[in-house]
């Protein structure tokens, strides 16, 4: 992450986030699922795999104010589990949903982590997104996110469930010391988060996931 982030160095913490993907309250969290907004446009990142995916994105979009903005996400989501995130609150929206035709552009990092180092395992991941419910409707679209081999490097002590660093400000990015390293997310993707007028959310992999993709375009 460190050569990354002139910017993402740190992250904190400013946006609820909870396990509420999957339709049901049998999921667990670090935080209360009433804390997520009920009528917020939201986006979930649900892991299917067998080990710990860790996904960092950065986020080009505009705030409800309506100056240009970048949103700073650095994510760890436990085996079969899932997170979301409320991207209402961090455009400015509060608990209304996104206006449609809201659009945000995302470069992201991933990797693969377990309690023990070694070895290659598969990334598989969903990015979800929905307005107006706590939980995503049936009709949700998934788009799903495959690689394979990636290695398979030693969880942080300090990540025990999933959870989401989030920022919205330099200042904000400026709180809490990063807790990995660029060559533990060596894959290199890009996706474009559209948000409908009924509040279903359309997110498109724009560059599909490579190894090693070059960082300077971060700034």
């Amino acid at each position: 992450m460190k050569n990354k982030f002139g910017l993402f160095a740190i992250l904190a913490v400013v946006i609820v986030v909870v396990a509420v993907s999957g339709c049901n309250d049998n999921t667990t969290s670090n935080v209360n699922a009433s804390a997520i907004n009920e009528k917020s446009t939201k986006l979930a990142i649900i892991n299917n795999g067998t080990t710990w995916a860790h996904v960092e994105m950065v986020g080009n979009t505009t705030h409800k104010n309506g100056s240009a903005m970048t949103l700073w996400a650095d994510t760890f989501i436990k085996p079969n589990g899932n997170l979301t995130m409320d991207l209402s609150q961090a455009l400015g929206y509060g608990n209304e949903p996104l206006p449609a035709g809201t659009t945000i552009r995302v470069q992201s990092w991933k990797g693969l982590f377990n309690t023990q180092a070694g070895g290659e395992g598969t990334l598989n991941i969903g990015f979800q997104g929905w307005s107006n419910t706590r939980y995503p409707p049936a009709n949700a679209q998934i788009t799903n996110v495959t690689y394979n081999p990636l290695t398979i490097f030693a969880l942080p002590a300090t990540v025990t469930d999933s959870i989401a660093f989030i920022a919205t400000t330099p200042e904000e990015l400026a709180k809490i010391q990063s807790i990995d390293t660029t060559e533990q997310e060596p894959l290199y993707e890009e996706e474009i988060i559209v948000v409908n007028a009924d509040g279903s959310v359309t997110i498109t992999v724009t560059r599909p996931p490579e190894l090693c993709r070059a960082i300077a375009s971060i700034v």
